[in-house]
C-alpha cells in the first residue's frame, strides 16, 4: 500500500491551509494526493492565533514557550522550510517534553521520509492527548503506508468517532478498504466524504475507481465526469475514465480520454500503453505501434510484449 510522497509536495499541501493497470477494472491503490491538514486543528489556541496573526512578524519574534516555537515552525512549514521547522519543533519539545502538538507536527514532517519516527511521534502525541482525532488520522496514514491496514482502519475509525464531520477521515478510511478490494465499505466512506465536502474532485475520482472495480461502471462514469468537471486539467482523471470505458467495452470513448490524458501529460507510459491497446482493438495497428514505442521509451515493460507481437 506504500506510496511515499516527496516532503516538498507534502509541505506544499500543508501550506494550503490546513495504481496498477488492468484492462478489466482499474485497481484501487492508496491515493497519492494528500488532503490538506488544518493548522488550527492540531495547535493549541495560543499557537494557532500566533501562527495566523502576522505571517511575517512571527519569523522575527523571540519565542518564549513551546507554543511560540511551534507557531513559528508552522510558519516555516508554510514557506517550505522543513529544516527550520524541525529545529523549532525540537526547541518546542525542549521547552516542554509533554507538548503533544509538537510530536504531531514532527510526525507530519517525518511522514514522507521516516515512517518509524513518524509512528513513534504520533504514538506519543496520542498518549498525551487521546481525544485528538487528527492524531489518530495521521497515525492511520502511517499504518496505511507500511501496509498495516487493520491498524489503519482502527485509527481512521477512532478519528471518525472523535470527529464525525471531517471528510478526509472518511476518504482515507475508504482508501484503506479499497486497497483491500473491499469495495462496498470503501464506496460508503467515499460517499460520506462527498456529502461532507462535495467540492473535492479526488473524492469523486476515487469513488469512481471503487465503483469500476465493483462492476458499477455507469455510476463510475458519472463520478469520473464530476471529478473532471471540478478539475478539468488533471490527466489522471481522463485516464481512469478511459479505463472504465475500456472495462465496459466503449473503446472509442476510451481512446478519446486516453488522448486527452496524453495531451495534458505526455510523461506517463501507461497513458500511451492503454491508448495503444485501444488503437489495436479498433484495428489501427500503425497508431498502436507508435504508442507502444512511446510507452517503451518512457520505461513501460508491458508495451515491449505488444511490440514483439
Amino acid at each position: 500500500m506504500r506510496r511515499i510522497a516527496p516532503i516538498a509536495a507534502l509541505i506544499a499541501l500543508l501550506s494550503m491551509n490546513a495504481c496498477q493497470q488492468q484492462a478489466a477494472a482499474p485497481a484501487t491503490p492508496t491515493p497519492e494526493s494528500q488532503p490538506t491538514v488544518p493548522v488550527a486543528a492540531s495547535l493549541d489556541p495560543n499557537a494557532a492565533t500566533a501562527a495566523s496573526a502576522d505571517p511575517n512578524a512571527i519569523l522575527t519574534s523571540i519565542p518564549t514557550s513551546a507554543a511560540d516555537f511551534l507557531a513559528r515552525a508552522v510558519a516555516y512549514i508554510n514557506r517550505g522550510n522543513a529544516e527550520a521547522a524541525l529545529a523549532d519543533i525540537e526547541a518546542a519539545l525542549a521547552a516542554d517534553a509533554n507538548y503533544a502538538p509538537a510530536y504531531y507536527w514532527r510526525g507530519v514532517l517525518n511522514f514522507a521520509t521516516n515512517n518509524e519516527q513518524a509512528l513513534n511521534d504520533f504514538n506519543r502525541a496520542i498518549s498525551l492527548d487521546p481525544k485528538n482525532a487528527e492524531y489518530y488520522h495521521w497515525r492511520g496514514r502511517v499504518y496505511s503506508w507500511i501496509d498495516q491496514v487493520d491498524a489503519a482502519l482502527a485509527d481512521y475509525t477512532q478519528a471518525i468517532t472523535l470527529n464525525p464531520v471531517r471528510a478526509d477521515f472518511y476518504f482515507w478510511r475508504g482508501a484503506a478498504y479499497a486497497f483491500r478490494q473491499d469495495q462496498p465499505p470503501a464506496i460508503a466512506d467515499y460517499t460520506k466524504a462527498i456529502e461532507l465536502d462535495p467540492t473535492r474532485a479526488d473524492y469523486y475520482h476515487w469513488r469512481a475507481m471503487a465503483l469500476t472495480a465493483s462492476g458499477q461502471t455507469d455510476l463510475a462514469i458519472a463520478d469520473h465526469a464530476r471529478a473532471i468537471e471540478r478539475s478539468p486539467d488533471t490527466a489522471e482523471y481522463y485516464y481512469e475514465r478511459g479505463m472504465t470505458y475500456t472495462a465496459r467495452g466503449n473503446i472509442d470513448l476510451a481512446l478519446i480520454d486516453f488522448t486527452r490524458a496524453i495531451d495534458l501529460d505526455a510523461t506517463k507510459e501507461k497513458y500511451f500503453y492503454q491508448r495503444g491497446l485501444a488503437f489495436k482493438a479498433l484495428g489501427n495497428a500503425e497508431a498502436a505501434r507508435v504508442d507502444f514505442q512511446h510507452s517503451v521509451e518512457l520505461g513501460g515493460e508491458a508495451a515491449k510484449t505488444e511490440l514483439g507481437q
